[in-house]
């Protein structure tokens, strides 16, 4: 199985690679491939979300992609590397986005709440793409199994490459880094599923609060002394 996915690494927004795609029109040469391949993702997008993974077929998406399914299978081998390319576009995007909010030249406080805002923006921009990284119909297979936890692992470190640059100490910054990344992951897929209850605004403040008071104790909890039990 040959992947490739130099065309959408470091997405800017979850749309870009897998949107709709407008027809190539004057687009020639190495352009028209790239152009293609989005296109193709595009779709693949559209069927997965819609019919999940083993209800997808490579001639539908081939049909919506406006492409025969030989020139389909010129870019994709097979449906499960179509799959990969559309699921990494969206851990790529998600990774990338937690990175630049950590990498703002803000206070930490303000830091955390970008971080936890990303995937909130995740789930309310393109829920399609959430539930093809979350709830994966093939978690199963081992290719994707670990670009997820791969892509999850990559937020976490560089949470928790911040929470050591604040003072925490190894395994408390990886703790809370995970438990911030976990946490904000399921809060934001609660809200969705709840229907969107208050403005997304509010549902990020309520997860902040909660991860910052936890974050904020973290000197107390490293500088207690061990109690161990007789």
């Amino acid at each position: 199985m040959t992947m490739t996915h130099s065309d959408i690494r470091h997405p800017v927004n979850p749309d870009a690679g897998c949107a709709a795609v407008g027809p190539a029109h004057d687009v020639r040469g190495p352009g028209l491939r790239a152009h293609r391949r989005r296109t193709a993702m595009a779709a693949a997008r559209e069927v997965f979300v819609a019919h999940g993974y083993h209800g997808a077929r490579m001639d539908e998406i081939s049909a919506l992609a406006g492409m025969s399914k030989p020139t389909l299978y010129s870019y994709f081998p097979g449906k499960l590397d179509l799959y990969l390319a559309v699921l990494q576009h969206y851990l790529d995007w998600m990774v990338a986005g937690v990175r630049d909010a950590l990498a703002a030249d803000v206070g930490h406080r303000e830091r955390v709440h970008r971080a936890v805002a990303v995937y909130f923006d995740f789930v309310d921009e393109d829920a399609g793409g959430h539930v093809l990284v979350f709830e994966s119909p093939v978690p199963s297979e081992p290719c994707v199994e670990w670009r997820v936890r791969n892509a999850m692992n990559e937020c976490a470190v560089l949470v928790g490459a911040q929470l050591r640059a604040a003072g925490a100490a190894g395994f408390t910054a990886d703790a809370c880094a995970w438990g911030l990344v976990g946490a904000s992951h399921l809060a934001a897929r609660h809200w969705l599923d709840a229907g969107r209850p208050i403005p997304k605004n509010e549902a990020v403040d309520t997860a902040v609060a909660l991860c910052w008071n936890g974050l904020s104790a973290v000197d107390r909890v490293s500088s207690s002394p061990t109690r161990r039990s007789a």
